[in-house]
């Protein structure tokens, strides 16, 4: 196998606005940076047909606002589209203008050509620097640092790996890192770009695995380290981070093979009438508002009522929903790539891997497009997610149901 990686800043040199969280202090501009945000770029190559993994410091990723980079990658490094991976590590804290429907009323100004520009440039240089490298694959699990958001107790998605690929001479060409996690440490009011905990993991990481990796989280989207922290500032993230890698550093690497990579596009359009829920959407929204306006509410609550009042808000302003959920299956014969674009359960993902056992699968999550949260049936109620997620209760569960016949 014959691989490339590199990485760029992507900073942004003038006004910004961050991402992720919905208050009056996130409408102001940001003001400096904390750590750089990058774009990491991984290319693989087998028998004549390449893969590229691009991932991007930024909240979400709209297929609308990267349609240019992922024409340009692809040509420039004749990769198929399908085969073109765009993911974000959905960090609170890094500039908005890369996906549709943020919560800040600005883009930071030309942000997303900036990142098309850097990322293209980047990319460049992949090809020529193409090494030959054998693959080998950590696989850990991660606990108590984060749990399922809802409840402590209940089960979550707690596998991790780093793949990396070693060349002859033993330099590591490019790595990969997962684990399933919001990047939600550093608290709602910070206006220093960061991030936050996948950016900080792959930092410590990178010198003890030999290069930066290509970090992604996957099924994440009721995942955080709330019934954890101790604190909601930067040397939080530093504590939460440290020990997360230290997790990491417990595990040992072993060969993996990896062939000729296929891969199958799963789509499934989405088309309901919405008016049949507004007598519930307005429910909840009078019970956001109410606590809003209770002096006694904890901050969280009130950081998750904000949330809630502007999406449900939204909501009833749309009579009919409808768009496409697009997963990617992208096999490799040793590990197996499921892309998702958007925000999903962690049971949702781990019923998604048990499609596939014997065999190893990892899902990519946040990849390629934006399309919210989708939240399992018995979550329904618990959290602010399911008042904001496009579907009705139920709703994924079928989807993956057609996933799962149509493999």
């Amino acid at each position: 196998m014959k691989v490339s990686s590199t990485k760029v800043s992507i900073a942004p040199s003038g006004v910004f606005y961050l991402d992720g969280y919905l208050n009056d202090v996130r409408q102001l501009p940001g003001i400096g940076i904390h750590d750089d945000p990058y774009a990491i770029l991984l290319l693989l190559e087998e028998g004549g047909e390449r893969v590229l993994f691009v991932g991007i410091d930024v909240c979400q990723v709209s297929l609308s606002r990267t349609k240019k980079m992922r024409a340009l990658l692809s040509s420039l490094l004749d990769v198929r589209d399908e085969l073109v991976v765009i993911s974000a590590v959905h960090s609170h804290s890094c500039p908005n203008g890369l996906r549709d429907g943020s919560s800040i009323s600005h883009d930071t100004p030309g942000y997303e050509d900036l990142v098309t520009g850097l990322v293209v440039q980047a990319a460049s240089r992949l090809s020529e620097r193409l090494t030959e490298a054998k693959p080998e694959i950590l696989s850990t699990r991660i606990n108590g640092w984060y749990s399922n958001r809802n409840d402590k107790n209940k089960p979550f998605d707690d596998q991790a790996f780093i793949v990396r690929f070693v060349a002859d001479d033993g330099s590591v060409v490019g790595a990969m890192q997962n684990f399933n996690c919001h990047s939600t440490v550093v608290g709602p009011f910070n206006r220093l770009i960061t991030s936050d905990l996948q950016g900080s993991v792959r930092a410590l990481l990178a010198p003890w695995v030999g290069i930066t990796p290509y970090a992604f989280t996957g099924a994440s989207g009721d995942l955080g380290n709330r019934q954890f922290r101790r604190g909601d500032g930067f040397d939080e993230l530093q504590r939460t981070a440290v020990g997360i890698s230290a997790e990491f550093m417990r595990g040992s690497f072993e060969p993996v093979e990896l062939g000729v990579p296929t891969v199958r596009e799963f789509i499934h359009d989405v088309d309901y009438d919405n008016r049949q829920f507004f007598a519930r959407y307005k429910e909840l929204l009078n019970e956001a508002k109410q606590t809003l306006a209770d002096d006694s509410s904890t901050a969280t609550a009130k950081k998750l009522a904000r949330t809630e009042v502007r999406r449900l808000s939204e909501k009833l302003e749309i009579d009919h929903v409808q768009f496409p959920i697009v997963m990617r299956v992208i096999d490799f014969g040793g590990i197996v790539f499921v892309t998702f674009p958007g925000e999903l359960g962690s049971v949702l993902g781990m019923r998604i891997k048990s499609m596939f056992l014997p065999r190893r699968c990892i899902v990519v999550g946040y990849a390629n497009d934006a399309q919210g949260y989708f939240v399992p049936s018995e979550d329904f109620g618990l959290g602010y997610e399911s008042f904001v997620t496009k579907l009705p209760r139920g709703g994924i569960e079928s989807v993956l149901d057609e996933f799962e016949e149509w493999l």
